[in-house]
């Protein structure tokens, strides 16, 4: 008996000295690890919660880069960290793609990590250089039926969103292109815009300052909707393709086995932050759209897409770089 009451005791120690730890943290700078070049639309989200949560619990959250590999480099990072809420990764959609393309990963997806912010999605643009004949995605298909292996579409890299995007694209459209991966969006669209690619498939931020100039002609965004920030560009829906709605998403993931109070708590206050007025005007004229939601529900999400474009790199046969 006296054990038992010495096992309940220690427990109860156990889980208020836990509920403690919570209520104090953080108590040291937290790291943000950024797993994308910086400039693009994950460094601007990025940085954007970082700075709010640095007011709001008054220690630093400090951003660093580990970009390369994919996001690969960044996610065993934050994998293999300590599960005490001081390492947090911005992640997005090749976090649910590279199972499906890198077969022996240094960790396991959704054992090795676990969701805590859904923070934004990211409206795809299709678009080319302003002087090309390509004014629609029929236009697009057309020459890419007509010229095999010609059309050229740049992206941010391998298995990404946009990338996966076109993909589902012309697999419906029963075409071929050539894909040209970059190492994010800044470079493939300077690529655009030199000319010396067919299209480009981007997030829209990437490309909304060159569309509105001038220097480029956006063909259709992936969105259900057109996009706010771009209602003169209609969607693939409006153009015969009503299932290729695609948004490429960034969030933030933890380390497994975070205790719960502190993942509710950083849940909390990244939710308070996306639903300030400043935060939220700055996202949207920019092209993303905020999104929120529980751990749970990012967790969801991410198991949704990890099946989801599974099927489409299974199909097209899509090798990693």
């Amino acid at each position: 008996m006296r054990a038992i009451l010495s096992a309940i005791v220690l427990s109860a120690l156990g889980a208020l000295s836990g509920a403690a730890y919570a209520q104090d943290y953080p108590t040291k700078p937290v790291k943000v690890v950024m797993f994308y070049a910086p400039g693009g639309p994950t460094d601007f989200i990025g940085r954007t919660i970082a700075e709010k949560l640095q007011q709001k619990f008054g220690q630093p959250f400090v951003v660093e880069a580990k970009q390369g590999a994919n996001l690969r480099i960044g996610s065993e990072f934050v994998a293999k960290s300590p599960p005490d809420g001081y390492t947090i990764g911005v992640t997005g959609v090749p976090h649910a793609t590279n199972p499906s393309l890198f077969p022996n990963m240094p960790y396991d997806t959704l054992k090795d990590l676990m969701g805590l912010a859904h923070l934004v999605d990211a409206p795809l643009a299709l678009s080319v250089p302003a002087a090309s004949p390509i004014k629609t995605v029929a236009d697009l298909i057309a020459m890419a039926k007509a010229k095999p292996g010609e059309v050229t579409i740049g992206t941010a890299g391998n298995g990404t969103g946009p990338h996966l995007s076109m993909e589902f694209l012309f697999l419906v459209a029963n075409a071929n292109y050539t894909h040209v991966p970059y190492k994010g969006d800044t470079p493939a669209v300077t690529e655009l815009l030199g000319g010396r690619l067919t299209a480009g498939s981007n997030t829209l931020q990437a490309v909304l300052q060159h569309i509105k100039g001038g220097r480029l002609r956006g063909i259709a965004v992936s969105s259900r909707e057109r996009a706010a920030a771009a209602p003169e560009i209609p969607t693939l829906v409006e153009q015969g393709f009503p299932d290729n709605v695609v948004n490429t998403w960034f969030g933030m993931i933890l380390p497994a086995g975070v205790p719960n109070d502190i993942v509710n708590k950083l849940s909390r206050e990244i939710n308070a932050a996306l639903a300030q007025p400043d935060v939220r005007e700055k996202i949207l004229a920019t092209g993303l759209i905020p999104v929120g939601g529980t751990p749970e529900q990012f967790d969801a999400h991410i198991r949704r897409e990890m099946e989801r474009w599974a099927k489409v790199i299974k199909a097209r046969g899509i090798k990693a770089d």
